[in-house]
């Protein structure tokens, strides 16, 4: 199966595009949005140097088999409607996984998709003022999309779509797919799919708050995404960002 990028192919299938640019190696996907900044524009690369997560994390980044890419946008919303962003690129590619292969990909929250428990795609969202054209929305993901071998320090917490087996479909069909399904899903639908696919919700999880640990049961999700947890002592937190961990997996 061929499995060049094809900007004619993402094209096609999302009109609402201005462009697809791709390049064969860039530091990140997300800088080169941020640089050009042009508006609905969809940057992806082969080969990624220096990739990051939230707050700063160096992500993995293989030579192939993954899918490095960053969308650019001008939205007109309000500031408190931003952190949607995360979610609703969560549940396209999760609606666009579904549809195109058998795989049930789970989110955690709030910007990872696991498989069998093992994280294979990475979602991050930052916003920056565009002095020409005001706030920029830059949202970038990185999918695990065939690759077998991974670091050390990594290979028993990752995994990609297609793990050892060959891909039914090739990255620009999914990756036509996913941004299909953002834009489908953006006039307001995606918050059930988000969290119907949440597998923390139920489960008690750990995290840190000014300094503090705490633990508690996860039960729900706010209309913007935020995560209620329900502690011991009947507290109740409500965490608008930040990291949790699973006390248990299974």
């Amino acid at each position: 199966m061929n499995d060049k990028l094809e900007k004619s192919i993402i094209l096609q299938k999302n009109p609402w595009l201005s462009d697809v640019k791709i390049v064969a190696e860039s530091e990140s996907t997300q800088k080169d949005a941020k640089l050009d900044g042009q508006e609905n524009c969809l940057y992806l690369t082969e080969k990624q140097n220096q990739t990051y997560g939230r707050f700063g994390r160096q992500y993995f980044a293989a030579d192939s088999g993954g899918i490095y890419m960053s969308l650019s946008l001008m939205p007109s919303v309000a500031p408190e409607k931003l952190p949607e962003f995360t979610l609703l690129t969560g549940a396209a590619v999760v609606s666009a996984i579904e549809k195109l292969t058998d795989k049930k990909p789970q989110i955690k929250w709030v910007n990872d998709l696991y498989l069998n428990n093992k994280k294979f795609v990475g979602i991050l969202a930052e916003t920056s003022l565009n002095p020409a054209k005001g706030t920029q929305v830059v949202i970038g993901v990185g999918i695990n999309f065939s690759i077998s071998q991974f670091p050390p320090e990594i290979e028993n917490k990752a995994t990609s779509l297609f793990y050892n087996e060959k891909p039914n479909i090739n990255r620009s069909e999914l990756i036509a797919e996913i941004w299909s399904e953002f834009h489908r899903l953006s006039t307001g639908s995606f918050f059930e799919i988000y969290k119907s696919h949440s597998f923390i919700l139920g489960k008690e999880v750990e995290f840190v708050q000014s300094g503090q640990n705490f633990s508690g049961i996860a039960t729900d999700l706010t209309s913007n995404g935020e995560l209620i947890v329900n502690l011991a002592n009947g507290q109740q937190k409500i965490l608008s960002s930040g990291e949790i961990s699973l006390k248990k997996w299974t």
